[in-house]
C-alpha cells in the first residue's frame, strides 16, 4: 500500500509548488504559506527550491529582446497619447525611450567627439616639424 500512496503524495506536493511560489511572489510570508499548506519550514524551503529549479531562465540576450519588444509596444501606445499633448504621456514616453536606449547599449554619457581629418593633419604636421627641429641622436 505504501508504494501506491508514495506517487500520490509526490503528485500532490508537486502540484503545490507553483501555488506556493506564486504566493511568495505576491508577498505572502513564509510562515503564512507554511501554516496554510500545513508544511514545516524545512519542507516548504525544499518545495520552493525544487520549484525554482524547474523554472527555465532565459539567457540575458533573449530577456533583453523580450524587454525591447515590450517597451516598443508601450512606446507605440504612448506616442498616440502624446500626439494629443498629454504631458504625463510625453514624460512616460521619454522614460521608455531612455530605457530602450539602455537595452540597445547606449548610455547617458556623451560620446567623445572624434577628431576631424583637419585636426589629425595639423597634429601630424606639428609632430613632423618638431622632429625635424630635433637633432638626430647618434647610436
Amino acid at each position: 500500500m505504501a508504494s501506491v500512496a508514495e506517487p500520490a503524495r509526490k503528485r500532490a506536493r508537486a502540484s503545490r509548488g507553483p501555488a506556493v511560489l506564486a504566493a511568495m511572489i505576491n508577498g505572502v510570508s513564509f510562515a503564512e504559506i507554511a501554516k496554510t499548506e500545513q508544511l514545516t519550514s524545512r519542507r516548504l524551503e525544499k518545495l520552493v527550491r525544487d520549484e525554482l529549479r524547474k523554472r527555465w531562465i532565459a539567457p540575458a540576450q533573449d530577456y533583453a529582446r523580450l524587454q525591447i519588444a515590450r517597451l516598443e509596444a508601450i512606446a507605440a501606445q504612448l506616442k498616440e497619447k502624446s500626439r494629443d499633448g498629454d504631458l504625463p504621456a510625453i514624460d512616460r514616453l521619454l522614460r521608455v525611450m531612455d530605457r530602450l536606449d539602455r537595452y540597445h547599449g547606449f548610455t547617458k554619457l556623451v560620446a567623445q567627439s572624434s577628431p576631424s581629418g583637419e585636426d589629425v593633419r595639423a597634429k601630424l604636421i606639428a609632430k613632423l616639424t618638431q622632429a625635424a627641429r630635433t637633432p638626430a641622436r647618434e647610436a
